[in-house]
């Protein structure tokens, strides 16, 4: 048996225990459980799922997408079998080909045909003067004789509502009789024959018509812009050599647009409701055309080729539309818009590869047009007509003293002209129209900015105005939320046409269109909002505080379903104690989406991507303004429901729908609007609606809220705060009722001025004073209490506090 070793000293301390051995390495290391040192950790009460080691990590299938999309795009889409091939339109294999390179093959092609080598000519195969020219079909009365007259120089603008009158040359057609007796063809002695030209094909004919009416189409509108011929040097060249470039004084280019519309009331131009489609711009069909040619300035005529928007137009074919003593000078005008077409695309950065053409499903007929402007009156030189448009680009304050001259739809028979739809048997004559000059519609583009922003402001202001008097939440529990939603969703309707024709314009008039842009978005996404998410809080413990109602169950046998609390069947909810609650359809769909916020961003988003699709379209609209603009209709229910008045301010209702109305008038009601849109008479019931809404607002104050509403429908009956006070004299025992308070002081306590009650007693020659009378009567308002105060005065203090000033009693809704 071992001793216990002996004790030092009581006096001496212990000794200190030995240092740890350092290790022989800079790094320590790992105890174990045969190193000296702590015990590793071990933890025994952890879950298994957690012992368990880690699986292997998984490949993000995200991640996966994303690098095929990033190697897709960058790839840029090339075709395996390589570079230079690709797949055609019909499946075949072709050489890939830039739009640059293409261009560069047609100059070298024209160019080869102006000089007349065959290699640089290629396959290219020179076009033949058409068999039907449009300037041979031109009647007498729109051909002047150029040494006699001076002639317009420049209509780049606008030209609307102008009257077509088709007639066929097919020779299978049995209508070409019978149209040819429109008046507008009456110099005609005879329907051309096309089969004796040679050149004509009844199935390419009948292929390129498609399915578009031919004999139907009513109207024609054209947007073009004129500018000088391009050189075909660079400035320094042309600054070295001195040589003048820009020789052809004689000649403008032309680009631009075309729509024609066909109706299907009646093919001839003679009928009423011919004219009426051309007048009110109604037609069932469109097809747009995109348009190049050239206006010989000495005798005011124009050639132009155009095809389907979409396909690619060969200029080439321009030079043939001219007699053959312009042929040689239309040739070089080709050419150097030939070459200026190869330098634009050589200074892009990027070039895209050939595009193949969007062919239309309604027709591919090439449009050979000719068009004659009529001369300048008598008295006015094209000098002055150069001043005028110089002032209006550049003005110096002199415009208003200078006369404007007439512009070239004015003047004579105005612009005329043949269409020819080469090859397929048919041409239309031109009259009438009104032309919109460019500097103009810039002029009328800045104006309207003006004017919407004019507009926008005041209801942008109206609406903050109302946001500051209803900062209470008992003025915040009269306004409806749902009205303010919908001025919202029409600001941003708003809104957004606004920024696209400003952004995608590019003109002069795209900044002063996005100004009235940000008003609507500063009242669509800013205030709007705000408004609304205010109200909404303020307002949601009146949706929660509406109960279902109840259906006692008694009898009935307990089964699985409708067991323990909260069980449903049928829809209805029954409840521990054996009361059932009916849960209507609407609040099923209601409970729904509060349990599922997905699903309820998803429904929105859905219903938004739906109402986008149909909401721009022609036929819908005047039904989606007639429900944006009945924004009044949530306010007039809530009013009538709740039993509140006062709920708006009569200045923000007036300003509201006045400025509300202000786009849709000009756009719809205003003939030169720059929207092209024509006048429609629809317009005006949406206007009688909104002033049939704020007129029942307006009888709501007067008469009461829920005047028009029938007894069961209506709430309980509140207190009267303007009661009739009779007089003493005409009626003793009524006014005995009133004693205490027509003998005491008649001071408004808020405002400490007197109630003038005299002018409020009845008489007996009322009459027809009546409504006289009750709006007098609203002057005043007595309390319950018996106190005596200004309607105003009292509106304004129980928007703060409903109490009595004086007695401080509970005061009930005003």
């Amino acid at each position: 048996m071992s001793l216990p070793p002996a004790s030092a000293p009581s006096g001496d301390p212990p000794d200190p225990p030995p240092p740890p051995p350092r290790p022989t390495s800079p790094r320590s290391p790992r105890p174990t459980t045969s190193t000296t040192g702590t015990a590793p950790l071990q933890i025994t009460n952890l879950p298994p799922e957690l012992l368990q080691p880690q699986p292997p990590p998984r490949p993000n299938i995200t991640s996966m997408l994303f690098l095929t999309a990033f190697f897709f795009f960058m790839s840029g889409n090339n075709h395996p079998i390589g570079s230079g091939i690709e797949i055609g339109p019909d499946g075949e294999l072709r050489t890939r080909m830039s739009e640059l390179e293409y261009a560069k093959i047609i100059r070298d092609e024209w160019v080869g045909v102006i000089g007349g080598n065959e290699t640089m000519k290629g396959n290219y195969t020179e076009p033949s003067i058409p068999s039907l020219l449009p300037s041979s079909l031109i009647p007498p009365e729109y051909t002047y004789n150029p040494s006699h007259h001076q002639f317009f120089t420049n209509i780049t603008g606008f030209f609307r509502s102008s009257t077509l009158h088709p007639i066929s040359f097919d020779p299978q057609s049995h209508t070409s009789s019978s149209e040819s007796s429109d008046p507008y063809w009456r110099h005609l002695s005879s329907i051309p024959d096309l089969n004796s030209t040679g050149h004509w094909n009844s199935t390419l004919s009948e292929e390129l018509r498609g399915e578009w009416e031919w004999n139907k189409t009513v109207k024609w509108e054209m947007n073009l812009k004129e500018r000088n011929i391009s050189s075909v040097s660079p400035e320094l060249e042309v600054k070295t050599n001195g040589t003048d470039w820009e020789k052809y004084e004689d000649w403008t280019w032309i680009k631009g647009s075309l729509t024609l519309s066909t109706s299907n009331k009646s093919p001839s131009p003679k009928s009423d409701e011919y004219q009426n489609d051309v007048q009110s711009g109604s037609s069932d069909r469109s097809i747009s055309y995109d348009f190049f040619g050239l206006h010989y300035l000495p005798n005011g005529t124009y050639n132009l080729y155009g095809l389907p928007e979409g396909m690619r137009i060969d200029i080439r074919k321009l030079p043939y539309l001219w007699n053959v003593q312009h042929q040689i000078v239309t040739k070089e005008i080709i050419l150097r818009e030939l070459d200026k077409e190869v330098r634009n695309l050589d200074g892009n950065l990027m070039i895209g590869d050939l595009r193949d053409d969007d062919i239309s499903d309604q027709t591919t007929c090439p449009l050979l047009i000719h068009l004659t402007l009529p001369p300048l009156p008598h008295g006015i030189t094209k000098e002055e007509i150069d001043f005028y448009r110089h002032e209006v680009q550049n003005p110096t304050g002199i415009k208003s003293s200078i006369p404007r001259p007439p512009s070239y739809w004015e003047v004579g028979n105005g612009l005329g002209g043949v269409i020819v739809a080469d090859q397929c048997g048919w041409a239309m004559g031109i009259t009438d129209g009104h032309g919109i000059d460019i500097d103009l519609f810039w002029e009328r583009s800045i104006n309207y900015a003006a004017y919407a922003t004019i507009s926008q402001l005041i209801v942008l202001l109206l609406l903050v105005r109302q946001m500051e008097r209803t900062r209470t939440p008992s003025s915040l529990s009269k306004v409806s939320v749902y009205t303010i939603v919908i001025m919202s969703i029409t600001d941003s309707w708003v809104f957004s046409v606004h920024v696209v024709v400003g952004i995608m314009s590019d003109n002069k008039a795209s900044l002063p269109m996005l100004v009235p842009g940000f008003l609507c978005l500063c009242t669509a996404v800013v205030f709007g909002p705000r408004y609304a998410v205010l109200l909404h809080r303020i307002q949601a413990p009146e949706r929660g505080s509406t109960t279902p109602a109840t259906i006692t169950i008694t009898n009935q046998p307990t089964t699985g379903n409708a067991t323990g609390d909260g069980a449903t069947l049928s829809g209805v909810t029954v409840d521990g104690n054996g009361t059932a609650r009916r849960i209507s359809f609407i609040s099923s769909i209601k409970a729904f989406f509060s349990e599922h916020p997905l699903m309820r961003w998803l429904a929105i988003l859905g219903f938004l991507f739906c109402f986008l699709q149909f909401a721009f379209l022609p036929s819908v609209i005047p039904f989606f303004l007639f429900g944006l603009y009945s924004f009044w209709l949530p306010q007039i229910w809530r009013n009538a429901r709740r039993g509140s008045t006062r709920a708006l301010d009569a200045w923000f209702i007036l300003g509201t729908t006045a400025g509300r109305l202000a786009l849709p008038l000009y756009t719809f009601a205003y003939a030169d609007n720059v929207f092209f849109i024509e006048k429609t008479n629809w317009i005006w019931g949406i206007v009688w609606w909104q002033l049939a809404q704020v007129a029942m607002l307006f009888a709501q104050e007067r008469f009461g809220p829920s005047f028009f509403l029938p007894r069961s429908l209506a709430p309980p009956e509140s207190y009267n705060y303007h009661p009739l006070i009779p007089s003493p004299s005409t009626d003793p025992e009524a006014a005995a009722a009133f004693h205490p308070l027509l003998s005491s002081e008649k001071t408004c306590s808020i405002c400490m001025e007197e109630v003038d009650l005299s002018h409020n007693h009845a008489s007996a020659h009322a009459g027809t004073g009546g409504a006289a009378l009750g709006n007098k009567r609203k002057n005043y308002a007595l309390a319950p209490c018996g106190h005596l105060f200004h309607t105003d005065c009292l509106s304004q203090w129980m928007a703060v506090k409903t109490i009595c000033p004086l007695c401080k009693r509970s005061l009930p809704p005003l």
